[in-house]
Parts: C-alpha cells; structure tokens; sequence
C-alpha cells in the first residue's frame, strides 16, 4: 500500500462571506502526479496555499507525510513555484544562480552557508532547466521565461520529495515547455518525485498526469484518466467531445 503524501479532510475555506472552497476530501498517494484543474476562480491556488500552510482553513484538516500541515517545523521535502510572480527589477541585485540557491538556503539552520556539496546541487539544478550559462547574470535583467526556469531550477534545488507547481509553463517557449514537462516525467518516473500541477491546460494535463483533479470550489472529478474518459457524470458535464479531449485516451 502507498503512503499518503497529502491528505485533505471535509476542508472548506471562506474569504470574508464567500466560500472559496466546500468540503474538499481527496488523497494524494507517493507517486501520484496530479493535474489540478479548474476555470478561474475555482480555487486551486487557495487549495495549494492551504496544503503548505500558507493559509488557515475555515473548517477541515490537512496533513503532508502524516503530519498536520501546521504542526511541521519546515517543508524541506516539499518543493514550491507559486504562480508567476511580476518581473523582476532590473536592478534587482541577485544573479540567477543566487536565486536558485535560496531553495537550499532557506532550508538551512543559522550561519546559513552553502558548501561545496550543495554547489553541485545547484549546477545540476542550473543544467536541468538549461540556465547554466547564464547564472551570473542578474534575475531582473532576463527575459520572463528565464526568470521563470530560475524559479523552477530554485523549486527543484533540495530536490523534493513533492513538487507542487502553480501554473509553471505560463512563461516558457514551446520547447522549453515540452523540454520542463519531460523533466517532470523524469522525476516522477525516474526519481519517484510525487507531483501536483496546478494547469489551465487541461486540453494537455492528461498526456503528462497519472490522475485528474478537477475543481470547482468542490470536487467535481477526481481519478485517473481512463476513468474520466469511461465517466458517463462526466460526459454529461462536460460533453463527450471535451471529455475525450482531457482524458487523451482517444486515437
């Protein structure tokens, strides 16, 4: 049996009278890669903050590895990119290479000093999303796809044993994009890195995920593939030509 990595129980959360999120329960297993999807509005982000604490639920529990999501003293198995955040200064004084440090920096207890172990994590962070040549320029003077592939390298630099993305690819040229979700297949694959993929993209999730959230201030759908495709609650929500096209079990 698979550990549970996440755990959500009968969570809801209001901002002011509004109710952004009602009574969410689902599991994420190790392993598991998760598309989180929904339209605007739908709360995903809400949810993320939540499950890493950034946020206090109104009602519910949240747990990560076992243990309540505020009752652990650090996340150092957790890798997080937020949603895009506004381009840097361009007097901002980091070099790239400083920015993708802070992801083992911070997880460091006081003098917080890197060593040579920890410099080759970071090149091997630099080299995976293909900014190596670039790690002495500062942040603020790259493009924003650059910027953007410095603050993945930053969320895979203590190399997680989740990664949860919020709409990561937003900035990235076609390649780059195909070339960072083959690097997810890696690590999921490969390294066994447990993922959640916050996406608009849901006419593409379903070649990368292994299973499908669907969110829309409650659950509307939550599984594999191949059930969602088999799923006649959401044929009728969705209509059998958008449903074919999420699931990506067609020819």
């Amino acid at each position: 049996m698979q550990a549970e990595v996440i755990t959500v129980r009968n969570l809801s959360f209001k901002y002011n009278a509004a109710e952004v999120l009602s009574d969410i329960s689902f599991s994420v297993n190790a392993g598991d890669y998760i598309g989180l999807v929904g339209p605007n509005g739908s709360g995903k982000s809400t949810l993320i903050k939540i499950i890493l604490g950034l946020l206090n639920p109104s009602k519910g529990e949240v747990s990560l590895f076992g243990f309540n999501t505020f009752e652990m003293k650090d996340l150092v198995k957790v890798g997080y990119l937020p949603q895009k955040m506004g381009s840097f200064n361009p007097y901002f004084p980091s070099s790239v290479k400083e920015i993708v440090a802070l992801g083992l920096i911070s997880k460091k207890v006081f003098p917080r000093r890197l060593n040579k172990s920890d410099e080759t994590v970071i090149d091997r962070a630099l080299k995976l999303m293909n900014i190596h040549d670039i790690k002495d320029k500062l942040i603020g003077d790259l493009s924003g796809g650059q910027q953007q592939r410095a603050l993945i390298a930053r969320a895979l630099v203590n190399e997680p044993e989740l990664l949860i993305l919020d709409e990561p690819a937003t900035a990235l040229d076609p390649e780059t994009r195909e070339n960072f979700y083959s690097l997810l297949h890696e690590l999921n694959h490969g390294k066994k890195v447990t993922i959640v993929l916050v996406t608009h993209d849901f006419g593409t999730i379903g070649k990368y995920a292994s299973k499908l959230l669907y969110l829309d201030k409650k659950i509307i759908f939550y599984g594999g593939f191949d059930d969602f495709c088999l799923s006649h609650d959401m044929r009728q929500f969705f209509g059998e030509a958008s449903q074919h096209l999420i699931c990506h079990r067609h020819d």
